[in-house]
């Protein structure tokens, strides 16, 4: 009988035993509890929970919303759906990741271009070769640097020193033939004289010992001047060129009017001698190669400033920097009188390039980071007389040009930025202009001293000053002719509907257009009181001066545009003033007369327009006994110049001009006449009216729609020339 294996089985729980195990359990628990004591803590505290912060649901869209405006004012074109923003803040969490990943240091001595430098390296006494940073002179020499130090046994690399061009090199006839064109020594003592006592000024063009020197060997030893001279042959000759320009305010009685200088056929003539040394003087690019370019300059600056001046002094800051003239020499083949020189001359062509192409509206030719040549400093060998500082004038001469520049910038940003943005630009220029006044008024305690008060005008403290008033009026110069003021004002419709922030702005705008203005107008008066100071009190004014020249132009046209713009006879004795002044500085040049014609229109326009107005207004008994009747003789002269200069235009009796002479395709005004004098004498065609900016503006004035021969004005048509209309760009 099979035996099977008994089964245990499990017995099921039945409820009461549940609840039996459940109560003793219960009992244990309790029991343990009694063995604590009551003040024990538990180890581990609960930390109370934080009720959630209720959320501002409102304050959540709010805060939405304006967050969106900001982003579309200061992100033009973006998105701001949930997957653009969801893009954007992951790109942004990437970009923080990259910036956040260790970088592997760069040793300090592992530069690769910690060698590269600008080299200025003397050729012979007065020329050095300079080389600027990353140039292929400069690598070639660190790559011989490279081959010395891997071969230091051996002979270092002998390479072939930089050698200038010489193919133009003047012959011993030529030199001979200029010298002999020299005046006799007691002339030529004179026209020294008054070329560092009238024309230097407080600009350095020459060292005045050195001068002497050579006019010396000259006279005395002319076998000394060879091939390599044509440069200093042709800097003695433009010395002498330049003082038969000024040599009449030497004379006992000066002369007055616009009469013809006999003079002047010999200062030609100097120069035509020295200017056929040109070739050469660029080939050698030597320190007299420079001095002699920027001669040429001064000289031509009262003949052709805008034109054949801007080109020499270009010229000369071309060499300057071919000698390394605009940079700081840190070697030792130099000495300090050879280092001061380079320096002075380099900053007397670098200012007054600057000045010209501002001035005239042309691209400057160097640009300011490129430039780090120490200022000029005082050296007992190389002061003038010791009556004036003149290195300390000449300096702060430096500093007003740097403004000038900066005042310019500004003013072009002015043109080209848009309408939101000209309330920056014009608090900018009022800023600086404040500023200008403040330098200004520290340099007069500290250097002027005495001098501010001219009670003695000497040529090179007023100078100065004329320099300052220049940059003031440049300021506000351009904004004189604003067209939207010259409009009828707007309706109270039309200012109803401006925002508030806009109505500020544009009242900001007036404010500060407002006070650049009258800076202006103030700078230009006080100009013409120093000009006219000169010329009674001191030594005179200079009919080939360029900044005086200058100053009383600029001074006559920013009041007869202000005068234009206020319809205000306010500044008539002023402008007379200025008027006959600068009829005495225009014997040089048909450029300078014609720019004289262009003034005495504007001013008779002037006239015109205060008269006409005087007249709708009831006020036909407006006295005018001030007012020099203008002659047949004077109408015959302005047509003379007019003409001269390419331009036909007959500011007056238009009508009485025959039908035939002009038809509407071909205005009287555009009749090409071209007729001027130039420097060798001899006639050539000139710039016709479409290329010269004086007469253009003059025939756009005098032709002014609504402006008719029985004297009646239409307001709006006087300034309404045009939307690119900038003018006083090229002035």
């Amino acid at each position: 009988m099979e035996i099977r294996p008994s089964v245990t089985v499990k017995r099921r729980r039945t409820r009461d035993d549940r609840r039996r195990t459940a109560r003793a359990h219960l009992r244990h628990t309790c029991e343990f509890r009694r063995l604590i004591p009551a003040q024990t803590e538990p180890p581990y505290p609960e930390a109370p929970r934080q009720q959630p912060e209720r959320v501002n649901v409102q304050e959540l869209l709010e805060r939405v919303t304006y967050m969106e405006r900001i982003l579309k004012h200061k992100v033009a074109g973006i998105d701001i759906d949930l997957d653009s923003l969801r893009r954007m803040a992951r790109a942004l969490d990437e970009h923080e990741r990259s910036r956040e990943r260790p970088t592997t240091p760069v040793p300090l001595d592992d530069n690769p271009i910690e060698d590269e430098f600008c080299t200025i390296d003397p050729v012979e006494d007065t020329t050095t070769h300079y080389s600027g940073e990353f140039s292929y002179w400069n690598f070639s020499m660190r790559v011989k640097r490279h081959i010395e130090d891997r071969i230091h046994p051996q002979p270092p690399l002998q390479v072939s020193n930089y050698l200038r061009a010489e193919q133009l090199h003047a012959g011993i006839n030529s030199i001979a033939a200029a010298i002999s064109c020299c005046p006799p020594r007691h002339i030529a003592d004179f026209l020294i004289n008054v070329f560092f006592k009238h024309a230097a000024s407080y600009y350095f063009y020459v060292d005045r010992a050195w001068l002497v020197e050579k006019v010396n060997a000259l006279y005395t030893d002319a076998g000394r001047f060879n091939k390599n001279s044509a440069a200093v042959v042709s800097i003695i000759l433009t010395v002498f060129a330049i003082a038969t320009q000024f040599a009449y305010l030497d004379a006992p009685r000066q002369r007055e009017g616009t009469s013809e200088f006999s003079e002047d056929a010999l200062g030609t003539m100097f120069y035509q001698q020295a200017v056929r040394f040109l070739p050469e003087i660029i080939e050698a690019s030597s320190l007299e190669s420079v001095q002699a370019c920027l001669l040429f300059a001064v000289y031509a600056l009262p003949v052709d400033a805008s034109g054949l001046g801007y080109i020499y002094i270009t010229l000369t800051n071309r060499l300057g920097m071919q000698n390394g003239m605009h940079r700081e020499y840190t070697g030792t083949g130099l000495t300090a009188a050879m280092i001061e020189t380079r320096n002075r001359i380099w900053w007397t062509a670098y200012t007054l390039e600057r000045k010209l192409s501002i001035f005239h509206g042309r691209p400057l030719s160097t640009q300011r980071s490129d430039v780090d040549a120490k200022l000029p400093i005082d050296r007992e060998h190389m002061s003038s007389d010791g009556s004036e500082p003149t290195v300390a004038y000449m300096v702060a001469s430096i500093e007003l040009a740097r403004r000038l520049e900066d005042f310019s910038q500004e003013m072009f940003l002015l043109r080209t930025c848009s309408r939101h943005e000209r309330s920056d630009v014009l608090s900018r220029l009022l800023t600086g202009r404040k500023k200008l006044d403040t330098w200004w008024k520290r340099l007069l305690d500290e250097v002027l001293d005495d001098a501010s008060h001219l009670e003695t005008y000497t040529r090179a403290i007023t100078h100065l000053h004329l320099e300052y008033h220049l940059v003031c009026m440049f300021t506000g110069r351009p904004l004189l002719l604003n067209r939207l003021s010259s409009r009828s004002p707007a309706s109270p419709e039309s200012v109803g509907k401006q925002s508030p922030a806009g109505s500020s702005a544009s009242t900001s705008q007036t404010l500060h257009r407002q006070e650049l203005v009258e800076c202006c107008v103030q700078a230009a008066r006080e100009a013409l009181n120093l000009c006219r100071g000169l010329r009674d009190n001191g030594p005179g004014l200079a009919r080939s001066s360029y900044i005086e020249y200058s100053s009383c132009r600029a001074s006559i046209l920013v009041l007869i545009a202000h005068s234009i713009q206020t319809q205000s006879a306010e500044f008539h004795a002023e402008l007379r003033v200025g008027l006959d002044m600068i009829r005495q500085m225009v014997a040089t040049g048909e450029s300078a007369r014609s720019e004289v014609a262009l003034l005495e229109s504007l001013e008779r326009a002037l006239v015109r327009i205060q008269h006409s107005s005087d007249t709708s207004q009831g006020r036909g008994d407006h006295d005018l006994s001030n007012t020099r009747p203008e002659t047949s003789y004077d109408t015959f002269k302005n047509w003379e110049a007019l003409w001269k200069a390419g331009s036909t235009v007959l500011p007056d009796n238009t009508s009485q001009i025959p039908r035939d002479y002009g038809s509407p395709d071909q205005p009287v005004g555009n009749q090409d006449y071209r007729e001027t004098s130039t420097l060798d004498g001899h006639d050539n065609s000139a710039m016709a009216s479409e290329s010269n900016p004086e007469l253009r503006f003059l025939q756009e004035f005098l032709a002014i729609p609504g402006y008719g021969p029985d004297g009646s004005l239409e307001t709006g048509s006087v300034f309404d020339l045009g939307n690119n209309w900038f003018p006083f760009q090229a002035l």
